[in-house]
């Protein structure tokens, strides 16, 4: 039966004291697809974001890119959208779209009037079931040129490697996250019809999908119109299991570097830490906003205002369902990247001696909750922040506010003490990115290569 749930996720309405709480209408249809709509008049806009549970780490060997490719695939037609269509009718009743890929999960969102939500709810839903219907080798292979040319302009642009090295070097071989989600060329080349269908087929289910609706809408309007479209799609049972979990944490130090078209050196060093839903999640947030938030924070401070050694620098925890990690960078106009280094170990080294004020977790957590009011301003990024709270915590009742209750409740021990836990030296990877044929690297470094 369809209930009306408070959902953490919107500024307040009707009068609620809760900024991050308002009403949703939730709902899980025959065919196992999870159902959350809230309703918003103050804008003619709605937005729908479509979560499916797969991500590059899903990937079997032979498919490392399959998941991103999905992105394309999904838009080239179905039974009954021909090719192009997706984006012709859509964009003829005023909508737009876009999607993206994750390690942990593949979203597709649009926005479009509320008049067109016929439009929207019957191209979600005919894909979902018939994409088979749609996609031939022709489409195929168009978008496997799109994906290569896409990863080749991507990783040409300086820095356009950065973050895909340090996962690299990061996370041992075998782990879910290891493989850049943008995948290698040789399965990128080398996927089939037969062997992206069969993808489809084991990942884009019903009960791997979240769909969420926020606009101006009347919520059991809308529910009945997703019922309505969504009604023949078949119930094609639970997903396979997930390939993966967290892997042992490293305890050996890497260094790995890149040649790259830049005119300066950048130091990245991180560490990994904890998935999303771990308890220290949070204090490892907070810790990333001591360091570096502007100045009057420690890493900030050191790297930049207090003595002018680099010009960019910043520090913040990442973090995902399985695995998670905490970043240092800085550059600078010389190569002083073992200074740099020594710099950020000094800065982590003197917190037990000098725990953070009473201030500065006070800016810390308004910088994070002003971030968190703000992602919640359109409705494109409230249902986005609907959908991620459902995923990661199947709730549907107090997700961002309990959130924002436990970065509240972090302690100035409980900073000192995640920094000691997770962020040793012994523990850390360091990539640097070096000019081409510079050698200024640091000690025992390798160079890192992308498949």
């Amino acid at each position: 039966m369809a209930l009306f749930l408070p959902l953490i996720a919107a500024i307040a309405q009707g009068g609620a004291a809760d900024p991050l709480v308002f009403e949703a209408k939730s709902e899980t249809l025959p065919n196992g697809l999870t159902v959350m709509i809230v309703e918003d008049k103050r804008t003619d806009t709605v937005a729908l974001h479509l979560t499916y549970g797969v991500g590059s780490r899903d990937e079997r060997d032979g498919e490392h890119g399959c998941a991103h490719l999905f992105e394309h695939l999904m838009f080239e037609g179905s039974k009954n959208v021909p090719t192009n269509a997706f984006d012709d009718w859509l964009t003829a009743a005023g909508g737009e779209n876009n999607a993206f890929t994750s390690q942990d999960e593949t979203a597709y969102h649009m926005t479009f009037p509320s008049s067109a939500l016929d439009l929207a709810l019957f191209l979600e839903s005919d894909r979902m079931a018939y994409l088979d219907a749609g996609l031939g080798d022709e489409n195929l292979k168009n978008q496997q040129s799109v994906v290569l040319q896409e990863r080749y302009q991507g990783f040409a642009e300086p820095h356009g490697r950065d973050w895909d090295a340090l996962t690299r070097l990061m996370y041992p071989d075998g782990h879910p996250y290891e493989v850049s989600t943008i995948g290698t060329v040789a399965d990128v080349e080398g996927f089939t019809t037969a062997g992206v269908l069969d993808f489809w087929k084991r990942h884009y289910r019903p009960r791997n999908a979240v769909l969420v609706l926020v606009g101006n809408v009347d919520a059991d309007a809308a529910m009945e119109r997703v019922k309505h479209w969504f009604s023949d799609v078949p119930d094609t049972g639970a997903p396979e299991a997930r390939l993966g979990s967290q892997v042992e944490l490293p305890s050996v130090a890497a260094n790995g570097h890149l040649e790259d078209n830049v005119e300066d050196w950048t130091m990245m060093a991180a560490w990994r830490t904890v998935p999303s839903t771990h308890p220290d999640a949070e204090a490892l947030d907070v810790l990333g906003w001591v360091l570096s938030g502007g100045r009057g924070t420690r890493l900030d401070d050191a790297l930049y205002y207090d003595k002018p050694l680099t010009t960019d620098a910043g520090a913040g925890g990442y973090t995902a369902q399985i695995d998670g990690e905490f970043l240092v960078y800085a550059t600078s106009d010389k190569p002083r990247l073992e200074k740099l280094l020594k710099i950020t170990d000094k800065v982590l080294a003197d917190l037990p001696k000098h725990p953070p004020t009473e201030d500065e977790l006070e800016r810390a957590r308004q910088a994070i909750h002003g971030g968190m009011l703000d992602m919640l301003e359109s409705p494109p990024a409230r249902a986005e922040a609907i959908a991620s709270c459902y995923v990661e915590r199947g709730q549907i009742g107090d997700c961002l506010s309990s959130r924002w209750a436990r970065y509240q409740a972090v302690t100035s021990a409980d900073v000192v003490r995640v920094a000691q836990a997770y962020l040793r030296p012994e523990r850390r990877s360091v990539l640097t990115i070096i000019p081409m044929g510079d050698d200024n690297t640091l000690p025992a470094s390798t160079l890192v290569e992308l498949p």
